[in-house]
């Protein structure tokens, strides 16, 4: 083979550390403004042609294989490293004051991220204000990932006896005989998101029972993690 065709291993790597980066960037960035995992897993949530869950497994395998190639990159360019790095030690180091300056604002960011102060407080609170906006009543599930509940459980979960949950589900066609079923199954079988079976069942409940015996206490607000103990308890 020909030094001209012969494969450029070093510009490989680079090209490829580039295109990981713009990736992690456009997943971090999808990442920041997607609905919390109770939401999304609940509704489906899609963006792109991907569910949160798939968003955050292209983010972090790219990650993972993007430090990967950063330290094949440090491999191809080593002599080149050491070299620049030994011609500093016999001059001197002459950006010892650029070195200080970036290892203090390194340190400022850090801070002010750990203790939640403003500028960086304040961008974590416009993610957390556009994650909040994406939950509705008809996507917030009775409680955080009520989808991997057994449809027993969940009839249990909803303050509802069995037999009136499972002749509702039947009234809107969710016919199963498995009770050890999830509600992520039983929606991936009719092609519908948890949130759809559940919503039809409250349709169906109420149009039946005036009084709905469906529990609603937990639909509002389903995010424990930042409520006070009073509140869940309440």
């Amino acid at each position: 083979m020909s030094r001209k065709n012969k494969f450029n291993w070093r510009g490989f790597v680079s090209l490829y550390i580039t295109l990981s980066f713009l990736i992690m960037t456009i997943s971090g960035i999808i990442l920041y403004i997607a609905p919390p995992g109770r939401v999304a897993h609940w509704s489906y949530w899609v963006l792109l042609g991907l569910t949160k869950t798939e968003w955050q497994a292209v983010h972090t395998i790219f990650t993972f294989i993007f430090a990967g190639f950063l330290g094949f990159h440090i491999f191809f360019n080593w002599k080149p490293l050491i070299h620049y790095l030994k011609s500093k030690t016999k001059t001197g180091l002459k950006l010892h004051k650029e070195l200080s300056l970036a290892i203090i604002i390194s340190l400022v960011i850090f801070g002010f991220t750990y203790f939640e102060l403003p500028p960086f407080s304040t961008v974590m609170d416009i993610g957390e204000e556009i994650t909040d906006s994406w939950s509705t009543e008809e996507n917030e599930p009775p409680v955080p990932h009520a989808e991997l509940l057994t449809v027993t459980k969940f009839a249990e979960t909803i303050k509802m006896p069995f037999d009136e949950f499972k002749n509702l589900l039947s009234g809107n066609g969710y016919i199963f005989t498995d009770t050890s079923m999830t509600i992520e199954k039983l929606a991936a079988i009719y092609r519908v998101t948890p949130s759809k079976i559940y919503n039809d069942i409250k349709i169906k409940d109420m149009v039946n029972n005036p009084v709905s015996t469906v529990e609603t206490k937990y639909i509002e607000g389903s995010g424990y993690g930042r409520k006070k103990i009073s509140e869940i308890f309440k």
